[in-house]
């Protein structure tokens, strides 16, 4: 029988000991390359790790954001006959602080993007009301009136407002309608302590509880429309009635066709139709000139954000 040199018989057992410590090494390596040595497809620790920290930045991020009130005209693209006084005027009061922090919400309802995603949140609405309506009201009233009456100068935007140009037309419309848009954004459900607003808003199931708050801004309800027959419907309706008597205002030619369209499905007398609309004096500056007359504002999609 051959006989084996001790020597031969070590060399080999040190060899082999040496491969087996040499597998998790190359396991290791098939793992930072994202693959499992039996050919599987594992996740990158360190991909993972950087997924996860950007995950945690983009929540950080959007947090941030969150807390940043809306402003109107933030998608605005300027098509304005007299292109530099007019465009001048909206960069410069767009950019006044004394003027945006009044937050309005007649110039956001139709002019926000901004304004229009925080519709698909109830929290994120009531936060713009709180900060909107903490605004002393007849301070931005006045400022308001005033920059309507600045609007209008020749040096400003007067010749896009005679040319019919919607913007201009639009701006004015909701600068003078701010205070009846303050009152009736502001006004609580007496049951929840909620804004009507909100509940308005977040309603998918009837558009026409949001659709009312177009009224001070030029848009009547149509017969057929049915919102709900509740408290802050009947209350808004009041204020409205009040100011569809101010001459000048939008309400004065919104608020009796709503009026019986609302009462054709709440019942008579709901309502108030009892009113002689524009008959009062105005005294604001700059709202003596005609307010443009729009069509309805489709907020369906407004309901379908909340699906």
């Amino acid at each position: 029988m051959a006989r084996y040199n001790p020597l031969y018989l070590i060399l080999i057992t040190v060899l082999c000991l040496s491969c087996v410590s040499a597998q998790p090494v190359e396991q290791n390596a098939n793992m930072h390359s994202g693959r499992h040595a039996s050919g599987a497809i594992i996740a990158d620790r360190q991909s993972t790790t950087y997924q996860e920290k950007a995950a945690r930045d983009i929540v950080t991020a959007s947090n941030t954001t969150s807390t940043d009130m809306p402003v109107p005209y933030d998608t605005l693209a300027y098509n304005f006959a007299n292109t530099t006084s007019c465009t001048d005027f909206y960069t410069k009061w767009r950019a006044n602080k004394t003027i945006t922090d009044c937050h309005a919400i007649s110039l956001l309802l139709e002019n926000s993007n901004a304004f229009f995603h925080t519709l698909r949140s109830s929290a994120a609405i009531t936060r713009v009301l709180e900060t909107s309506c903490t605004q002393d009201a007849k301070k931005c009233t006045s400022i308001m009136d005033d920059l309507a009456a600045d609007l209008l100068k020749s040096e400003n935007c007067r010749e896009d407002y005679h040319n019919g140009n919607s913007v201009v037309k639009g701006t004015y419309r909701d600068l003078v309608a701010y205070e009846p848009m303050y009152r009736a954004t502001c006004l609580r459900n007496p049951v929840t302590q909620k804004y009507c607003f909100v509940d308005a808003a977040s309603n998918s199931t009837s558009p026409d509880d949001y659709n009312i708050y177009f009224m001070p801004l030029g848009n009547s309800l149509g017969m057929g429309s049915k919102p709900t027959c509740s408290e802050c419907l009947q209350t808004s309706m009041d204020l409205f009635s009040g100011w569809a008597k101010v001459d000048g205002q939008p309400l004065a030619t919104t608020y009796l066709p709503s009026a019986k369209a609302i009462n054709a499905h709440c019942g008579a007398g709901f309502a108030t139709t009892n009113i002689t609309v524009g008959s009062d004096a105005v005294t604001g500056a700059g709202l003596a000139i005609p307010l443009p007359r729009v069509g309805m504002v489709i907020s369906a999609l407004v309901a379908l954000s909340f699906v």
